[in-house]
């Protein structure tokens, strides 16, 4: 009976800049929840935020919205920043995102760019990215922006390239209004927790990533792009001089600040917008946006269905904040689960019936008891092994009640030991016959839990080893190890040893033909000292290991 892993995210590197590490994202992972405001201009007629471009109003037609007195006027009156921070709190948000500029072009502050449409002129005269960081600062909230580089009142937009010969100029200076404005974000309004990019794609057609060749949203621009930036309005990089691309700007000034991918830099999380409910097998890293405002007032459902969402987390935020998807695979409209330490928190969905529920196998560990999340009331709890083959350990919980919360009717399973299986090796004493040391990549980087750093030997050649030592001699089922790089050979054998002196073969795949960045290892053996060493590589490939576990239960890694 095995224990599933909580798969590993390692940052990649995408156009010379590297994904934020585990550390640095693992606020949003904890905090779970969001409240997404979209705000401007639309507000005032209330038709959504792509009604310019739906209703096919000009860029004339709809500065009308902010300069003419009219029943849809956007006069901002019920701008109440403090008022979201509290509507957000009482949601059970842990921070809050801001749409500073939507696709019509309007830019909620007073932006110096000499083409900017903004909040700093008349009649509005008002800068409310300000007010709200203020607001949502002092509400104790995390403050997150969102800003779009599509921008409407530019008909170069669709066509940059310039079929016609004054729409590729009209372009750049789209794209010169966009660093400038992004530089003001990250430079005027102290620290941003989240950077909500959107919009990376041109003319409305293909992928965010695709236009990556204009808006150049990596760490640098390109000096002969063809589609230059003046030096007014974008920056260079402390150090090196060298032209900041939109992720590097916004990296210099808030370097914890995460980011969504939809700038056509591959972002630190993957988003999934709209209001689909995701399906399928459980994914890591992923948020899902929902818009909680569009008018100038918020509407009496939408604050019905917040202040309902919030009364939830009130009494369920056990089984939502500081967990984690798992550890097994939800079912569609049915059920799925979180967990945290030695609990998983079943969530039964308006799709499965009755007040029974039986889990999956648990493995090696065994439920002790089991309570109704709302009351802390305990539920009847049996264990079994299933009707099928190999179901293994299980539990069953009767006498649920589903009336309260029906939509999502949350019961706590307790066990007697971690959900997850524990690294043994992590922090451990570590050597190494060769260290690059020059760059920092010491031993103790292999068992530190971030997959950001490495181990790497000081040069190429094959034989170079790591070693642990658990402290005790103790009993291990196996490793995962998590190289360099992906899709590259790397040849290993594993060894232990009860002495650190005489060591034996536990594991050996000399011969693998496994590209793998992520692999697990079983086997089993009582030892003190395990030690990995790489028989052969990939050329361009030195051994280098971002992490080395080691496990004392049974486990796999679902992601593999």
């Amino acid at each position: 009976m095995t224990n599933p892993l909580v798969p590993l995210r390692i940052p990649k590197l995408d156009q010379g800049m590297w994904q934020q590490p585990d550390a640095t994202i693992q606020w949003l992972r904890d905090t779970r929840l969001g409240m997404f405001i979209h705000w401007g201009v639309y507000a005032g007629p209330a038709h959504g935020e792509w009604y310019m471009h739906s209703a096919a109003i000009t860029p004339a037609a709809y500065q009308n919205f902010v300069t003419q007195s009219s029943p849809q006027q956007f006069t901002a009156d019920a701008c109440r920043p403090a008022d979201w921070a509290r509507l957000a709190q009482q949601l059970g948000a842990g921070y809050t995102v801001l749409t500073a500029r939507h696709h019509d072009g309007f830019a909620l502050w007073p932006s110096s760019y000499p083409l900017s449409w903004n909040a700093g002129q008349a009649p509005l005269k008002r800068d409310f990215v300000r007010e709200y960081v203020a607001a949502v600062r002092a509400a104790g909230l995390r403050v997150g922006l969102y800003y779009s580089p599509i921008n409407w009142r530019y008909p170069g937009y669709y066509d940059v390239t310039g079929t016609d010969p004054a729409h590729r100029e009209n372009a750049r200076l789209m794209k010169e209004e966009v660093y400038q404005c992004v530089k003001e974000l990250v430079t005027q309004y102290g620290a941003l927790d989240d950077f909500w990019w959107d919009g990376g794609w041109l003319a409305e057609q293909g992928t965010d990533a695709d236009a990556s060749f204009f808006w150049e949203p990596g760490r640098y621009r390109d000096s002969g792009n063809g589609w230059p930036v003046d030096a007014a309005y974008g920056a260079t990089e402390t150090g090196t001089g060298l032209p900041l691309g939109l992720t590097g700007l916004v990296r210099q000034s808030q370097p914890t600040a995460t980011a969504t991918p939809r700038s056509g830099w591959i972002g630190d999380y993957d988003v999934d917008e709209g209001g689909a409910v995701p399906t399928g097998r459980l994914r890591s890293g992923h948020l899902v946006q929902k818009d909680v405002q569009r008018r100038q007032h918020l509407g009496p459902n939408q604050a019905a269905l917040m202040q309902q969402l919030g009364t939830f987390m009130k009494a369920n935020g056990e089984a939502v904040y500081n967990t984690r998807g798992g550890p097994w695979d939800p079912v569609d409209g049915q059920y799925g689960f979180t967990f945290s330490t030695n609990t998983v928190y079943v969530h039964l969905l308006p799709g499965y019936s009755g007040s029974t529920f039986t889990t999956p196998a648990l493995g090696d560990a065994h439920a002790v008891r089991a309570y109704d999340v709302v009351s802390h009331a305990p539920l009847q709890l049996s264990i079994g092994t299933g009707g099928s083959a190999g179901a293994g350990n299980q539990a069953t919980i009767t006498g649920i009640d589903r009336t309260r919360y029906p939509d999502d009717t949350v019961i706590a399973i307790v066990l007697d030991r971690a959900v997850i299986p524990t690294d043994i090796a992590r922090t451990r004493a570590t050597s190494a016959d060769s260290i690059e040391t020059a760059h920092g990549n010491l031993a103790a980087n292999a068992v530190d839990g971030d997959t950001a750093t490495r181990w790497c030997a000081a040069d190429g050649a094959t034989g170079h080893w790591l070693s642990v030592d658990l402290g005790s001699v103790t009993p291990v089922t196996g490793a995962r190890l998590a190289w360099e790089f992906d899709g590259h050979r790397y040849s290993y054998r594993i060894g232990a040893s009860t002495d650190g002196s005489s060591w034996t073969t536990l594991a050996d795949l000399t011969a693998t033909a496994g590209t793998a960045q992520v692999q697990t290892v079983g086997f089993a053996a009582t030892t003190r000292h395990l030690r990995v060493t790489v028989t052969a590589l990939d050329a361009g490939c030195w051994a280098s290991i971002r992490l080395f576990e080691v496990y004392d239960r049974p486990f796999f890694d679902p992601s593999l």
